[in-house]
């Protein structure tokens, strides 16, 4: 019985993934996938394409054919920590001489905020808020580089109108903490996401792979409320990059900790 598209990219999934077929190695040809599944050339193909919309294969054209694609041998390692030097603050020692990728600039207008980051901002979904989108990278390395959007709360709007526009040395945080006369405090969250077209060309990424976003929420106390003054949305291929951080030790974690009274496994 003739096999379906999705049976046939198993087969040769399962090839890659078990290392029978290197990165760099040129999957059968349409033609030999028709005659030794008994299929018509569509099923091929979109046995084929599966796996390329999957990141695994990437097709180089006319007669060269279908390959694993090669991937990079390992990450850059993405360490989550707040730091400052003479031009303000950046996240993390490796990020620290990024810049604008060459060709781009810092966009920054009104418009209505998306749902999921409305909750972490604490307003209605739609409501217009001030944003500034760039793409930061490495100016050395082409691969190195992220989207990063920044959502402004109206009141640090209306309190703090510059951070709309120029906001002058040291940026949007050091005029927000000149207005709070406190520091901020930063947390985030860590998730994945499946990348537009937009977001696949920005980041000069293949198809199939998926993004790591960053949600970092920026917060001061003003008038004796938590305020969360912005929402910064950074993304960047979980291919390229990893995340690591250190963990604490906390309540009875705390050393030293006490003997173990019950097995975890017949609880």
């Amino acid at each position: 019985m003739p096999r379906t598209a999705e049976e046939i990219a198993a087969g040769l999934r399962e090839r890659i993934h078990s290392g029978e077929l290197q990165p760099g190695d040129r999957l059968p040809t349409m033609e030999a996938l028709v005659e030794e599944h008994g299929v018509n050339r569509q099923t091929a193909r979109t046995a084929l394409t599966i796996l390329k919309n999957e990141g695994l294969v990437e097709y180089k054209g006319g007669r060269a054919g279908t390959f694993v694609r090669e991937k990079p041998a390992t990450r850059m390692v993405r360490a989550r920590a707040m730091e400052r030097d003479n031009l303000g603050y950046y996240s993390g020692a490796n990020v620290q001489h990024w810049r604008l990728v060459e060709g781009t600039r810092t966009e920054v207008g009104e418009e209505p905020v998306p749902a999921d980051i409305a909750g972490y901002l604490g307003v209605e979904p739609g409501t217009p808020v001030v944003a500034r989108k760039r793409i930061n990278g490495d100016p050395d390395v082409p691969a190195y580089r992220q989207l990063t959007d920044s959502y402004l709360h109206p009141d640090a709007v209306a309190a703090v109108p510059v951070i709309a526009g120029n906001s002058g040395l040291g940026g949007i945080y050091d005029r927000i903490e000149e207005w709070a006369r406190q520091p901020i405090s930063w947390e985030e969250e860590i998730t994945a996401i499946t990348p537009s077209p937009v977001e696949t060309a920005a980041l000069l990424m293949p198809p199939g792979v998926p993004l790591l976003r960053v949600i970092r929420t920026s917060t001061v106390k003003v008038d004796g409320r938590q305020l969360v003054v912005e929402v910064n949305d950074i993304r960047f291929s979980a291919e390229v990059f990893s995340i690591r951080y250190p963990m604490t030790r906390r309540g009875e974690a705390k050393w030293p900790v006490q003997p173990a009274s019950a097995d975890f496994y017949t609880s």
